[in-house]
């Protein structure tokens, strides 16, 4: 279980993982192979950003951490906004539970809002505030 906790700590590993599939999903976009979306496209770049800041620096200083900060809790603004919508589709009735899978949006958004907290708290050391 710590080795497994380890891996999950490392941060360029986590960057370089969210980066590929940021570089996959823009490369679907650009093809037109999806369907072109506001809201994905602001949770993308927030999350490149966020990893380009990790695998440049794993340790980032202040401005660093302020320009992370500044893209990722735009980032979450946004997917929890994306999230949101459909919630309040949920309670108008007009939500399609048939249409739930891996590629919809609301699937989606909560991904990369997990995806957001989790590079954010690796960001700011959220792992190490306990052993200090």
């Amino acid at each position: 279980m710590e080795r497994i906790s380890g891996l999950l700590r490392n941060r360029r590993l986590v960057a370089a993982g969210v980066l590929a599939v940021v570089l996959l999903t823009l490369g679907l976009d650009v093809a037109a192979l999806v369907a072109p979306c506001p809201y994905c496209r602001a949770q993308r770049a927030a999350l490149g950003i966020l990893a380009l800041i990790l695998l440049v620096a794993p340790r980032p200083g202040l401005f660093g951490r302020y320009v992370g900060a500044l893209a990722g809790v735009f980032g979450l603004v946004v997917g929890v906004t994306q999230n949101f919508n459909h919630i309040k589709k949920m309670n108008a009735g007009e939500f399609d539970w048939a249409a739930v899978t891996i590629g919809h949006p609301w699937v989606l958004s909560g991904l990369a809002v997990m995806a957001l907290v989790w590079l954010l708290m690796l960001l700011f050391e959220a792992d190490r505030a306990g052993r200090r």
